[in-house]
């Protein structure tokens, strides 16, 4: 029987909002060594992704006047966690994409709770299901810290009301 994307995605998403400056996603992707971030707008549903090859083209401009939803790619592959490893496979080859996001949806929600990259295949290939770096294991907290979720002195994200 093929795995499930959810038994071997990595969990938590590198996020960044879709008003961060160019300079901020920089310093994310850096921060927590990813070639990609999932860009989410004011309801925190995933809306794009912003890649390092999107900041390419940048280079040499004034980073603090460009936002991530300016050069984010809205064109967002998506899969939910019930989704076969060979399917998730078929769906990046057909469309040359190196990671796709894993969402859960409710109602017009499509929030992001993990990521599943070409990285994830290799190491599925070799034998490996875990994630291969500790910035990859850093990705929930760094969502848990942006929603400020488990924090007792912080101010705490309300789900959406519909």
């Amino acid at each position: 029987m093929d795995r499930r994307v959810g038994d071997v995605m990595h969990r938590g998403v590198v996020i960044c909002r879709v008003s961060a400056t160019v300079e901020k996603v920089a310093d994310i992707m850096l921060d927590n060594n990813v070639s990609a971030l999932v860009v989410i707008d004011e309801r925190l549903n995933a809306c794009g992704i912003v890649s390092k090859t999107n900041l390419l083209a940048l280079y040499g401009r004034t980073l603090s006047l460009v936002t991530a939803e300016d050069i984010m790619s809205p064109k967002l592959l998506t899969v939910s966690p019930d989704t076969t490893v060979s399917d998730a496979i078929a769906l990046m080859l057909e469309n040359k994409v190196h990671q796709l996001v894993i969402t859960t949806t409710a109602g017009s929600h499509r929030r992001p709770v993990g990521i599943f990259t070409s990285g994830d295949v290799v190491a599925l290939m070799a034998g490996r299901s875990e994630p291969q770096s500790e910035a990859q294991m850093r990705c929930s907290e760094c969502l848990r810290r942006l929603l400020h979720i488990g924090s007792d002195d912080a101010e705490r994200v309300q789900p959406d009301q519909d």
